[in-house]
């Protein structure tokens, strides 16, 4: 009797070591934290496995793994993140590392210089803005009609249009830039610079894509570039 019960305990037991230990595809998705923007090429591990993936230009991931099984998410400018198998479709969202980097440096370094530069315009001559109004040429007909025809203000008005172009490009290089595309295509140095000349969104459609849109314009633009750089090439001598 006692034989029969130890047979039984250690099959029950073998039972319960071999499911835990069923490997099982986890298929997830990575997210920014507190947004819907997927996170694509996160090093993915599973720690107790000592596998390692990489997940695709949408944010998906698929590793093998067991209940219970430890993965490990890490990416450059994001804190490593870990996540205990209980669900084999998992969301994973991660925490960007906030710091002044150099690109946010450089971009208020230039917004200040315009921004300097139109306040010296201001201060010149006898006028006050960069668009006087109908009524202020009625009220002050020197002082508007130099601000309208005069030749600084002329200028003014030329660099002010040139400054918020500049800004605007500032705005699109933060989420269209050499890195994004070559994340998405793998494209050499020799060739990306050619890429985004012939292919760039305006301020106005980078406002309203998200950043899957903006893989999807990468992916859809890149074929294209693919099958006719050549012509594209000869265009830009001309």
């Amino acid at each position: 009797m006692y034989f029969r019960f130890l047979v039984i305990c250690c099959l029950f037991c073998f039972a319960l070591s071999a499911s835990a230990q069923q490997l099982l595809t986890v298929d997830g998705v990575i997210f920014k934290k507190n947004t819907p923007d997927i996170i694509s090429r996160v090093s993915v591990t599973n720690l107790n496995r000592k596998i390692t993936v990489t997940s695709d230009d949408l944010g998906s991931f698929h590793i093998r793994a067991a209940l219970d099984d430890t993965l490990l998410f890490r990416k450059d400018d994001y804190t490593a993140q870990t996540y205990l198998v209980k669900n084999f479709n998992p969301s994973i969202y991660l925490q960007p590392v906030i710091h002044l980097n150099e690109v946010a440096i450089k971009d208020q370094s230039r917004k200040q210089e315009l921004n300097d530069v139109l306040d010296d315009y201001k201060k010149k001559g006898q006028y006050y803005t960069l668009n006087p109004s109908a009524m202020a040429v009625i009220n002050s007909p020197l002082t508007g009609l130099y601000e309208l025809f005069g030749k600084d203000p002329a200028a003014a008005k030329k660099f002010r249009q040139y400054s918020i172009e500049e800004q605007q490009r500032a705005q699109v290089a933060k989420r269209y830039n050499k890195k994004v595309v070559q994340d998405v295509t793998r494209m050499p140095d020799s060739e990306v610079q050619d890429f985004m000349l012939a292919f760039t969104p305006s301020y106005e459609d980078i406002q309203v894509m998200s950043d899957y849109d903006i893989v999807t314009y990468i992916k859809k633009n890149y074929e294209y570039y693919i099958n006719n750089k050549n012509a594209l090439k000869i265009q830009k001598l001309y």
